[in-house]
């Protein structure tokens, strides 16, 4: 493992997603890596640069394609790779193959929402179209995706409503681990995303590994909830911290509680990966 990494943009059964893959690397661990409100953000993309530059290989789906497109972002490196066209993980040599990548169809699109106020109502209003099957047949479609490249799927890391996401399809994806970052909405049926059943106890099934990282000064997930999820989930609750610690382009930036839980999210990466090899 060197540290590089090849990215770019895919089409996935007509969803776009964001991949980041290690070169040199032979069967890494697949990452499914969900976002915030905000979409296939910057931020969002910056992760799975990270985990890639970890040795993993990471792909964001856009699960809101099905309710709003935009174009690509400006300067994006690569434009839209057909699903079944990718570059070799261990050869590392880039493809950019189909449509504009401004102007283009569906194929030349993705949900990037601004990271301000407007963003997040809009991110809102998105998040209240998800429902729990589509969701899971798009995390299913980024799974298949990291097998064809060569990766073996296994984990999964989400920020905020992308860790709603993890806690809702890990055990269905049979996932050996994941990681959630201030998941909202988990004890309840408000979001839609959440039922029939609160998400807590879709996650509490899971068969593998799902430790939640929380701030205990999330304004979101309050005390009752947070004593709820660690009641049923393996939970980490970091003192002064709010929702949003780990997003470091942001007020809510936590730098203490973002290392510790960068610490524990490569720990239990690494554990999925020597069990792999073992």
């Amino acid at each position: 493992m060197n540290g590089q990494i090849t990215t770019g943009w895919v089409d996935i059964a007509g969803m776009a997603a964001y991949t980041a893959l290690p070169v040199g690397v032979r069967r890494p661990v697949g990452v499914l890596v969900a976002g915030e409100i905000f979409g296939v953000s910057g931020y969002a993309r910056r992760m799975a640069d990270r985990l890639a530059g970890l040795g993993h290989a990471a792909v964001v789906p856009d699960f809101n394609h099905r309710h709003e497109l935009r174009p690509f972002p400006a300067g994006s490196s690569a434009g839209l790779v057909p699903e079944g066209v990718e570059a070799g993980v261990e050869a590392g040599v880039g493809v950019t193959v189909a449509g504009d990548a401004v102007t283009g169809g569906p194929l030349g699109r993705v949900v990037e929402l601004p990271v301000d106020a407007a963003g997040r109502e809009r991110g809102l209003e998105l998040a209240w179209l998800l429902r729990r099957e589509q969701v899971l047949d798009d995390a299913r479609a980024a799974s298949e995706h990291l097998r064809r490249v060569g990766a073996r799927p296994a984990a999964a890391v989400g920020f905020s409503l992308g860790g709603h996401v993890v806690c809702s399809v890990a055990g269905e994806l049979g996932l050996a681990a994941a990681v959630a970052l201030y998941p909202g909405w988990l004890t309840g049926t408000e979001l839609p995303l959440s039922r029939p059943e609160p998400t807590l106890e879709r996650a509490a099934r899971a068969p593998g590994r799902l430790v939640v990282l929380l701030g205990a000064d999330d304004p979101i997930i309050d005390g009752a909830q947070q004593r709820a999820i660690a009641e049923r989930l393996e939970t980490v609750v970091y003192p002064g911290a709010s929702h949003g610690f780990a997003a470091d382009e942001r007020d809510t930036f936590h730098p203490a509680a973002a290392q510790d839980a960068w610490r524990r999210i490569e720990d239990v990466l690494d554990e999925v990966r020597r069990s792999r090899t073992e």
